[in-house]
């Protein structure tokens, strides 16, 4: 009876560990950031790295690289600038952590192969919604 409860904790520990590491992002994937009306203004090739990332607001937050740019709009989506993620409950977070209370983040849940939902400011007046994104596996 007492090897079927080590089986059994074993087991269970194998899938908690493969659940929480297919949550991580790897690989190239394909980001694609509208505005409130479904325009794209950003589309780029990014990879998420392990290496700790500079943030102001509390977190697990990595590094994002960006590889290849398509369309971009600075003032919309800063590319250029430092980029993090984290992922949480199995959700992803993505977006500018450095700039104290001048946060852009997009949040959604994240699949193995893809990732949407909202993008917003958010600071000291609050969260206010920029428009929506999309993230596809490119591997």
């Amino acid at each position: 009876m007492r090897s079927s409860h080590k089986y059994f904790a074993a087991l269970l520990a194998a899938s908690l560990a493969a659940a929480s590491h297919a949550r991580q992002p790897d690989g190239r994937w394909k980001l694609r950031v509208a505005d409130e009306h479904g325009r794209a203004r950003v589309e780029a090739t990014i990879r998420f790295t392990q290496e700790d990332a500079k943030s102001c607001i509390g977190g697990d937050w990595k590094r994002v690289v960006v590889d290849h740019v398509g369309a971009a709009d600075e003032a919309f989506f800063p590319l250029a600038q430092a980029l993090a993620y984290e992922t949480k409950e199995g959700r992803l977070t993505l977006g500018r952590t450095w700039l104290c209370d001048g946060y852009l983040f997009m949040n959604g849940p994240l699949a193995p192969a893809a990732a949407e939902g909202s993008y917003y400011s958010l600071g000291l007046g609050g969260r206010k919604p920029l428009g929506s994104f999309t993230l596809n596996k490119a591997d």
